[in-house]
């Protein structure tokens, strides 16, 4: 199946480009992963996991799982991109300002049910044509670096939601805790229900890698990011 990540983002977010102020690009690529979060609890076998790959299971599972991650994302972005690399052509500290999403609640609600039914869509693609799945993940991975390469070099999400906040780095505290957090969660993945699983799996270590920058956020954030002029 199309991988969690970058393939199902890389799918959808053309959308962003095509009409930034239709969709919420950070709503649109947690929503298109969102169906496999249920990979976290159940390693595809217990009834989350088929209720959230299922249309009702937009309503019922992922929508409110998007906006659950895009409050988390939004939250800590300014304290994450202050302690990325500059990223030549991608910015990467550009995305400090997805701390304001600029957009109204409808069209945050609206992209993550668009992000998570093309998560369906893919999937049953894919389902249908099996040999599509190694070129799928070859085209999420040159999909989303070309996308990347993009958005930075246009500095498209300065243009769509300004400057971002100036954060005091703290690369000590940031970066011990991340992999404070990281590493053991990291460590028991193996022992996990349907660990060889290769998506199961994956989903796993992307949720590590999430919550171990969500930790550093939280330790390294000042006691008032400064707001967006």
């Amino acid at each position: 199946m199309p991988s969690t990540f970058p393939t199902h983002p890389a799918a959808i977010l053309p959308l962003k480009l095509w009409r930034p102020r239709w969709f919420d690009g950070v709503a649109l690529a947690i929503g298109a992963a969102s169906p496999d979060i249920a990979y976290l609890v159940d390693g595809s076998h217990l009834p989350v996991w088929p209720l959230s790959h299922q249309w009702h299971g937009l309503i019922l599972f992922c929508l409110p799982v998007t906006l659950l991650g895009c409050l988390l994302t939004r939250r800590a972005a300014p304290v994450v991109a202050a302690h990325l690399p500059a990223g030549g052509p991608f910015t990467l500290r550009d995305y400090g300002a997805l701390s304001v999403s600029g957009h109204r609640w409808w069209i945050t609600v609206l992209s993550a049910l668009i992000g998570a039914a093309s998560h369906v869509l893919l999937d049953d693609l894919e389902q249908a044509v099996p040999f599509l799945e190694i070129p799928a993940h070859l085209a999420g991975l040159a999909g989303m670096l070309a996308l990347a390469a993009v958005i930075g070099r246009r500095r498209l999400i300065h243009r769509w939601h300004g400057e971002a906040p100036t954060v005091p780095r703290q690369p000590a505290r940031f970066w011990f805790t991340a992999v404070a957090v990281t590493s053991p969660l990291v460590a028991v993945i193996p022992f996990l229900p349907a660990a060889f699983l290769p998506h199961t799996t994956g989903v796993r270590l992307l949720a590590a890698l999430a919550l171990g920058l969500l930790a550093g956020a939280a330790v390294a954030r000042p006691r008032r990011v400064p707001a967006l002029d």
